[in-house]
């Protein structure tokens, strides 16, 4: 056979694409095999297993290395000294199985080389708990090997892989059952991000009738998401849906609403409600907090089920064409589409009445058809008349004929036009501004309290922003359908999300992982501030569960406990406190400038240092203006090395990023330049120590911070402690 049919074609490309990225995988497995191995005393018999990114098979189809994502491999992520008696999942079955665990090692394999290997015994004081280098010289433990893997990888911008580094924690989150929810509170650095990839990663492997293409992961930018693109394939999840919230949304409803929504929420709400403290930008925020809040979401769903009891009890009779149908039958009719959702039954509904009067349009424009027909056809033959009074005559019976019919059929459109009016429902966005009017917020003073009220009826919200989407698209999915449903949702940097938000997503799945950290809510009032209500929100099983990861893997030492002070300025010890990993790195430096000319030169400075030390770093200003003029100022210097980043744009990879403040969550450079952070740009509140810690916290070894006349309060207790200059002569003080 000549050619193939495109079925065919289509599953060789498939199979095709297949073999290529296992032979890739293979031939990643000859230079990095495996990363760990443990032996275990199972059913009276010392058992070994070798762990890698990916099984590997040996002729006769044995696994001789276990794939990192099966249910064993629990064990050895589990494992720690003094605690050998580990469980695992018995594969393709709900049965537990409970082993010794006698030795565990991990391996830091590098080209086919072995370059540090650490060995862990249940025995806590053994001295069989070592670790070694390629030469067989031992090594301190502590986090030496962990630290290794981490100072050794760069930062691209891009999220990565962390399979052979996953510690107990993180694999805690990743291996939670799909038919649960889990709430990650993670400390910045903590890995949350990567936790959510591999947990995806997890349950595709572990769930073989769940596609990639059900299962959504939400991010907070497009520039968020484009930094995991390159870990999809590792990952095996290629083909995942991923998206903004807005994105996801607008997508679903902007053609049946056709509504223009402004994307970036974070300018509306910095810059034109934070930036100015008016009483008009007050109220504004107080009308934002209401409509992502859980008391918003009672409130929709009491007026939606009021509007739906009252639909029925407005049902209209209609009598046309001598044929009547009553409050019962049109009940009858009505509910007959029950098996729908609302709004649609309601068109079914009235397309069903509609189908009955046009029938009867047609069977009463027959009738006058045929007595057309016959009067013309058999009645005026032989009637003596002429031809002449015959054509006349006829002429006028037809008028007469295309007179009736048009009477008729001018009596079904006005009526069936009257009593469609009287029986659809308002269009989405009419419900929406209809719920935010004065009037019917007054009636729900109990459900909402009596000071919400006030704020629509003098500052009504007329135009449309990103924070409007959430309860639109709520009241949407409660009249139509739910486009599709999802098996699993995943979504990071939750803590920006309003119980609005949560309450629009529990209609497409049954169960979420929620990741994100309460110190980094920076949309005050209006995102999560604590994540027992939110659980409590969304779920009633008592599996469902919060987990907390308080270790950060990305920055030094100085950095985090530079970043760990900022919040307890501001919170006291109402935060949850960071642990970093122990890895020490350069002081953060604090530097005071006179004016711009200074920064712009010390910047430059800084840079030039920077270049020979660092393969990416960040500028990070609090102004978006301010921060692309920066950026233009640079490329006369930096020519080619320098991108403004936006949020809407891929993460890119020149040395030189400037970004601005509330775009930089989720990304992590080598070292990290924040400009001007003085008692003016940030102040001594909830959101800008939230926000000021977010920045901090995006540098892995080295934290610049200017300031020009009085430091940031924030910043009391570190500037002056980094500032000061030793000099020979303060031996006379």
């Amino acid at each position: 056979m000549l050619f193939k049919n495109r079925e065919n074609l289509i599953g060789d490309e498939i199979s095709l694409r297949r073999n290529k990225k296992d032979y890739e995988l293979l031939k990643q497995a000859l230079e990095q095999p495996y990363f760990g191995r443990i032996d275990i005393y199972e059913d009276e018999e010392n058992i070994t297993y070798y762990i890698g990114k990916q099984s590997i098979r040996d002729l006769d189809d044995n696994i001789i290395v276990v794939d990192w994502r099966m249910p064993i491999a629990k064990v050895y992520y589990n494992f720690t000294t003094g605690n050998p008696i580990q469980e695992y999942m018995v594969e393709n079955s709900r049965d537990k199985n409970l082993v010794e665990v006698l030795r565990k090692r991990e391996f830091l394999i590098k080209n086919g080389k072995l370059i540090n290997m650490k060995q862990q015994v249940a025995d806590p004081n053994s001295k069989l708990n070592n670790m070694q280098s390629e030469k067989g010289e031992e090594i301190a433990i502590t986090d030496s090997f962990l630290k290794d893997i981490i100072e050794n990888s760069e930062s691209t911008g891009y999220l990565k892989e962390i399979i052979a580094s996953i510690q107990k924690e993180q694999d805690q989150a990743i291996r939670m059952p799909i038919n649960q929810n889990v709430i990650v509170q993670g400390v910045a650095g903590s890995g949350k991000s990567s936790i959510a990839l591999h947990r995806i990663s997890f349950l595709l492997f572990n769930n073989k009738h769940i596609k990639p293409e059900d299962i959504l992961i939400l991010g907070p930018s497009h520039l968020f998401i484009s930094s995991f693109q390159e870990l999809l394939p590792e990952l095996d999840l290629e083909g995942i849906c991923q998206s903004t919230f807005a994105k996801f949304s607008l997508d679903i409803i902007e053609k049946e609403l056709k509504l223009n929504f402004p994307i970036d929420k974070s300018k509306v709400f910095f810059e034109k409600i934070l930036g100015e403290d008016t009483i008009e930008n007050k109220i504004k925020l107080k009308q934002i907090e209401f409509k992502g809040s859980a008391n918003f979401v009672i409130l929709l769903d009491i007026f939606i089920e009021e509007m739906k009891k009252q639909y029925e009890e407005r049902l209209k009779s209609i009598s046309l064409f001598g044929h009547y149908l009553g409050r019962e039958d049109l009940l009858k009719i009505f509910h007959g589409y029950d098996y729908l959702p609302f709004a649609r039954k309601v068109e079914r509904f009235i397309t069903h009445v509609d189908n009955i009067y046009k029938e009867q349009l047609k069977k009463s424009c027959d009738d006058i058809k045929s007595q057309y027909e016959y009067i013309i056809g058999t009645y005026l033959n032989g009637g003596g008349l002429s031809q002449q009074e015959l054509v006349v005559i006829k002429r006028g019976i037809e008028k007469v004929y295309k007179n009736k019919v048009y009477k008729l059929e001018n009596e079904y459109r006005e009526k069936m036009k009257q009593w469609k009016q009287s029986m659809e429902i308002s269009d989405v966005l009419t419900i929406y501004k209809r719920v935010l009017s004065f009037e019917v917020l007054e009636a729900f003073t109990n459900e909402i309290g009596s000071e919400i009220p006030e704020l629509f009826r003098k500052y009504p919200n007329h135009a449309l922003s990103e924070f409007d989407l959430p309860p639109i698209l709520y009241i949407y999915t409660s009249l139509y359908d739910v486009p599709r449903k999802f098996s699993h949702i995943v979504i990071d940097e939750a803590q920006d999300l309003s119980f609005m938000h949560f309450a629009v997503l529990k209609k497409f799945t049954k169960t979420m992982t929620i990741l994100g950290d309460l110190d980094q809510s920076i949309y005050i009032g209006y995102g999560q501030e604590n994540w027992t209500d939110l659980l409590s929100f969304i779920s009633n099983d008592e599996q469902s569960m919060i987990l907390n990861l308080n270790t950060s893997y990305r920055s030094t030492k100085e950095i985090i406990e530079a970043a760990d002070k900022v919040l307890t300025n501001q919170f006291n010890m109402r935060h949850q406190k960071i642990t970093p990993i122990n890895r020490s790195g350069k002081s953060v430096e604090f530097q005071k400038i006179s004016d711009g000319e200074e920064l712009l030169n010390q910047i430059k400075t800084t840079i030039e240092d920077w270049r020979r030390q660092y393969k990416r770093i960040a500028i990070i200003h609090n102004d978006e203006q301010k921060a692309e003029k920066l950026a233009d100022f640079l490329r006369e210097d930096f020519i080619g090395d320098v991108v403004y980043v936006s949020p809407d744009k891929d993460v890119q990879h020149e040395f030189i990023s400037v970004i601005t403040s509330y775009d930089s969550k989720g990304m992590e450079f080598d070292a990290v330049i924040l400009v001007n952070v003085n008692n003016n740009s940030f102040p001594k509140d909830d959101l800008h120590a939230r926000l000021l810690y977010v920045l901090m916290t995006r540098a892995q070894k080295e934290l610049k911070i200017f300031y020009q006349d009085t430091p940031s309060p924030l910043l009391e207790g570190l500037v002056e402690k980094q500032t000061r200059q030793v000099s020979k002569y303060d031996i006379i003080l």
